[in-house]
């Protein structure tokens, strides 16, 4: 090889990056790293450290007590109750609206007109306002005189929900299920948008019936949105607190009260900053095993559908 072809052939190398290129990634992302620090990363921390303070806001004093908020927020029970109430709601909505979701999702995808129409109808109350529709609810729920009593009270005799301390929750969760239910069939819309059909084809010229298509071809196709769809649902559930508070405030005798609601009751209600930081400490612990659940559960749909 002469000199001039070796001179050719030797890679140039690319000049360094001015001081604008360097930036400009950090320019970029600067605005919302801050946004991130104020409204997230800055609020999670004060919060942990009120939660070892004792503030008294009328009196402008702050004691350090240590773990004394967490010992009374346990002794006192509430704050347990508040962790089995906000898991039962979550087990009364989660599957609930992620099964009626999918149903919802695969009805309108199979439709031949009218597609936007019904979209639009079952995103409706996703889009509305949750208080005010609560307050809808409540009037429906009322005893003996609301729409539910009249027409499930003479067959079911259950009537009052809202004053039972075991049809309150309930009574509530037929609200979340109630909103949910359109956003999770807007999700699974997007995702059956995207399943492959020419798999669909195959699976169809090989005899494969709708259920089968739907087990082996639609539904490993779909597995990531429902992982997703269940930890929104989940976290969504456990910080539930406009309704709870329009229907029943917590109550009768704590039994629909959720730890978003425990959590305003102690920090702004009776002024306990301490209490109330404990409370959204646990409520965030909540929400990082939620998100520790997705990683894992999308870990291993992503590893099986690699094989």
């Amino acid at each position: 090889m002469t000199q001039s072809n070796a001179r050719l052939l030797t890679p140039i190398a690319a000049p360094a990056p001015g001081i604008g290129e360097r930036a400009a990634p950090f320019v970029l992302v600067g605005p919302m790293l801050a946004l991130l620090v104020v409204f997230t990363i800055l609020p999670c921390l004060l919060t942990l450290i009120l939660a070892f303070f004792e503030t008294d806001i009328l009196a402008g004093t702050i004691r350090f007590v240590g773990f004394s908020n967490f010992t009374k927020a346990f002794a006192r029970g509430d704050l347990v109750n508040s962790i089995g109430v906000t898991l039962l709601y979550m087990a009364l909505t989660v599957p609930t609206s992620m099964i009626f979701g999918l149903l919802v999702a695969l009805g309108i995808n199979n439709l031949g007109h009218g597609r936007v129409f019904w979209r639009a109808v079952y995103f409706l109350p996703v889009a509305a306002t949750l208080v005010a529709m609560s307050i809808v609810w409540r009037w429906m729920f009322v005893g003996r005189r609301g729409l539910i009593d009249h027409m499930l009270g003479p067959m079911t005799g259950l009537t009052d929900w809202l004053n039972s301390p075991a049809l309150a929750l309930p009574a509530v969760a037929v609200v979340g299920n109630w909103q949910q239910i359109g956003f999770i069939a807007i999700l699974y819309l997007a995702a059956l948008a995207a399943v492959p059909r020419h798999q669909l084809e195959a699976a169809r010229v090989d005899g494969a019936n709708g259920w089968h298509r739907f087990w082996h071809v639609t539904w490993p196709a779909i597995g990531p949105t429902t992982v997703f769809a269940g930890i929104i649902t989940s976290v969504n559930a456990m910080r539930v607190f406009d309704s709870v508070s329009t229907m029943t405030g917590g109550g009768p005798s704590r039994h629909s009260q959720t730890l978003a609601h425990l959590m305003w009751e102690r920090g702004i209600y009776f002024f306990d900053i301490g209490g109330g930081s404990v409370v959204t400490l646990v409520l965030v612990a909540l929400a990082l095993i939620a998100t520790f659940l997705q990683r894992v559960l999308t870990a291993r749909l992503e590893k099986a559908g690699s094989r």
